[in-house]
């Protein structure tokens, strides 16, 4: 592998190996409990972000969801079950595709949902910090769930670990 993709795909993995940690033991009402009405919920953002992960697997190449999607479409009628299956799915189809990436792939240039132009590099760069991002909201939704409903701390539940 390429030695700037390693440690790319070593924090990616980590975060990723979090964001599970944390979808686990979801209850249907935690999945769709809101904060505030006009906030998402954990079953909106993991819809999106398995979007996310087929989208950026496919932007790699140039195929698939990166040639029809003009913006996100987030899996919001399938049951979650179904919905984290295609988010890990995609995400190992992810790993499989950076680890078949060369050095002339990182400077090939790629538009990001028909906004701006960055490179595939530019683009693992970001994965990470964008699934990192989706991981602590839904760790502020879960929290915030567990506060109002047993008014305690979150610290020691076993989702809320990092």
């Amino acid at each position: 592998m390429i030695p700037q993709v390693q440690l790319i795909t070593e924090l990616d993995a980590s975060v990723w190996r979090l964001l599970i940690q944390n979808l686990s033991a979801l209850s249907d009402t935690e999945l769709d409990w809101r904060p505030h009405p006009a906030a998402g919920s954990i079953r909106g953002i993991v819809g999106y972000l398995a979007w996310f992960e087929e989208w950026t697997t496919d932007a790699l190449w140039g195929d698939g969801r990166y040639l029809t999607d003009n913006g996100p479409r987030p899996y919001t009628d399938l049951p979650f079950v179904e919905v984290r299956g295609r988010l890990e799915m995609a995400n190992g189809r992810y790993r499989r595709r950076v680890d078949e990436l060369r050095e002339k792939d990182l400077r090939r240039r790629i538009s990001f949902l028909r906004k701006q132009e960055l490179s595939v590099l530019d683009l693992l760069r970001m994965h990470p910090l964008h699934i990192a991002g989706h991981r602590f909201q839904i760790r502020y939704i879960r929290a915030a769930y567990s506060r109002m409903k047993s008014g305690r701390n979150t610290v020691s539940e076993p989702w809320a670990a990092a």
